[in-house]
């Protein structure tokens, strides 16, 4: 299936609403309109995250709560990272959080066809979290 892309978003200037109805924001193709910013797209048809968007941004929850994170997907060593948490529509790095360690972290959308893949993130200085097998 080809991907069908959505409006992209300014980096930083999208909401955990957005991440909650497109929980999957790739990297943007299309010509910025202003060279200066970064641009992500939502995958507007499909709740898979698969290889072919390596470094895609999504959306996670923190394992055991109702707290919403995001993080940058690594398809070569099936980590996570750049992770920052969500507190209503702003959003913090996850080593500025109070969360008890380890940290358990849920992707929200599928990952290569698997729901509910785990990355345990052992303190919150760590940079990457790792997928638990």
């Amino acid at each position: 299936m080809k991907p069908l892309l959505g409006d992209p978003f300014i980096l930083e200037e999208y909401t955990l609403d957005d991440l909650k109805k497109h929980p999957i924001l790739v990297w943007s193709t299309v010509k910025a309109i202003d060279p200066d910013k970064k641009y992500l797209t939502p995958l507007l048809n499909s709740t898979n995250l698969t290889d072919d968007f390596n470094h895609a941004k999504l959306l996670m929850k923190i394992n055991g709560t109702d707290i919403y994170a995001e993080a940058s997907y690594n398809a070569e060593d099936r980590s996570v990272y750049s992770i920052l948490v969500w507190d209503g529509n702003d959003s913090i790095d996850i080593e500025d959080s109070d969360l008890e360690e380890p940290i358990s972290l849920l992707a929200v959308p599928e990952i290569n066809g698997v729901a509910g893949v785990e990355f345990m993130l052992q303190t919150r200085e760590d940079f990457y979290a790792y997928q638990v097998r």
